[in-house]
């Protein structure tokens, strides 16, 4: 168990880190830098889900779930000005 909860606090720590490249990436001006950070949020989220118990799946599910919500909200105009939140969930879950 403690090697469990310590692998959640890493991946946790990495989370942050990769916060941080995708900021600092922003500031310098460095595509490689915030695609890097990016793709850890990314990949760190589900292997978190993971140490937590939950199946990729569910996080896919409750992701098309959450972005379904927010194209309805769409606070920050994501999907009125670019059509980003459609394009995403297009690519998520295409329909064959």
């Amino acid at each position: 168990m403690v090697k469990g909860l310590r692998a959640i606090d890493e991946l946790k720590v990495n989370l942050i880190q990769a916060q941080w490249l995708v900021q600092h990436g922003t500031l310098s001006g460095s595509e490689a830098e915030m695609m890097q950070g990016l793709a850890d949020l990314v990949g760190m989220s589900y292997l978190l889900a993971r140490r937590l118990g939950f199946d990729f799946s569910r996080l896919d599910r409750l992701l098309l779930q959450r972005l379904e919500g927010l194209k309805k909200t769409d606070e920050m105009n994501l999907e009125k000005q670019w059509g980003d939140l459609s394009l995403l969930v297009s690519y998520l879950a295409p329909e064959d």
